[in-house]
């Protein structure tokens, strides 16, 4: 698989499981009700997922166009859909 791949399929899990979290601080699942938070959660995870993908693939992507289009605009893709969906039907 590319590598390209994996970086992205990493920060789309990633974004899955904060879009879980930014879902449940908007709906008051931790005591209180905050959308900014939902954000702060997407940013968290998104900057951990690059570290991780930093360490595993730093001689194949390089540059800051690369992580671009391969992580952060498809995480934050992702993390809007899912995060629209739970937020309203949960």
């Amino acid at each position: 698989m590319e590598s390209s791949l994996k970086v992205t399929s990493i920060h789309i899990i990633f974004a899955i499981f904060a879009s879980i979290l930014s879902a449940g601080a908007s709906l008051g699942w931790f005591g209180f009700k905050n959308d900014i938070i939902s954000i702060v959660f997407l940013a968290v995870f998104v900057y951990i997922a690059g570290q991780i993908c930093q360490k595993l693939y730093k001689d194949d992507v390089e540059g800051f166009s690369a992580w671009l289009w391969d992580g952060i605009v498809p995480a934050f893709l992702v993390w809007i859909m899912v995060y629209t969906l739970l937020f309203n039907y949960l």
